[in-house]
């Protein structure tokens, strides 16, 4: 009887050190993969820290820059001649340049890390737009003009981002509208969508370009800027649930628009712009 259960056991203890051995196995290789996901997080977190301090150095002396430029041509400090107003201009807009590609550059490494993580809060829309415009004709000859009646139009947004995608399209469209034209944002809403039109009187975009606006480092043929944009600027609107879609005629202008879906609270019954 006692061999029986010595050979019931012999297997039984066999079986039992094998699974404690897979076991012991299976916890070294988990703490494996966490070590290595700690070292890509941290990886990841470098990656994103590099731009992000680069942003913060080049920014903040861009913005004291800009600042003491736009102060310089609203003559605060005294009267300007006209070609002393030329040289404030060019202060001004290549500072504002050089600080939206400081941003943009930021943005895109959180695109590339897969950092981007919205906060969201309720945003009106409507007076969203009314900012942007605003610090836009800060820094641009072009004409601005809004088109939104109505009430407050709230989304559930992160307000930061979504006003970097506005500024995105109505600096791009300050820059390539013809001279002497000008630019006209307006805001609606139908069927449970936000809608947002940027619309120029620029030369518009060949077939080409259009298929290529959204592609980094790509812009319209003649423009200054680098086609980071752009790309940001729907990987913002994707991101908030929206969508993006571009009328364009060469020769004619250009209108970018953006949908974004409404709370069901804020859906206007039967209503529209």
């Amino acid at each position: 009887m006692r061999d029986v259960a010595l050979w019931l056991v012999g297997p039984l203890g066999i079986a039992l050190l094998a699974l404690t051995l897979v076991h012991l196995r299976s916890l070294r290789l988990l703490a494996a993969a966490r070590a290595e996901a700690q070292q890509l997080r941290d990886m990841v977190k470098r990656r994103v820290e590099r731009p992000n301090v680069f942003s913060h150095e080049v920014r903040t002396p861009l913005t004291l820059i800009q600042g003491a430029g736009e102060l310089l041509a609203e003559e605060t400090p005294g009267p300007l001649t006209d070609r002393q107003r030329e040289f404030v201009a060019t202060i001004t807009s290549n500072a504002q340049r050089v600080n939206d590609l400081a941003q943009m550059m930021l943005a895109e490494a959180k695109i590339d890390a897969q950092l981007f993580e919205l906060r969201l809060e309720p945003v009106d829309l409507r007076q969203l737009v009314r900012q942007t415009v605003r610090d836009a004709r800060r820094v641009h000859s072009t004409g601005l003009r809004i088109e939104s009646i109505g009430p407050p139009l709230v989304l559930h947004a992160d307000r930061h981002l979504l006003g970097q995608a506005l500024w995105n399209l109505v600096n791009n469209s300050c820059r390539h509208a013809a001279p002497g034209t000008s630019v006209t944002v307006s805001v609606s809403h139908g069927e449970g969508q936000a809608v947002v039109a940027v619309s120029d009187d620029g030369a518009g975009m060949t077939d080409d370009e259009r298929s290529r606006l959204f592609e980094p480092f790509a812009s319209a043929s003649g423009g200054t800027g680098t086609g980071l944009g752009m790309t940001i600027t729907e990987r913002i609107i994707e991101e908030h649930g929206g969508r993006m879609l571009v009328d364009t005629i060469p020769g004619r202008g250009t209108t970018v628009y953006f949908t974004i879906p409404l709370p069901d609270a804020e859906r206007p019954r039967g209503a529209h712009d």
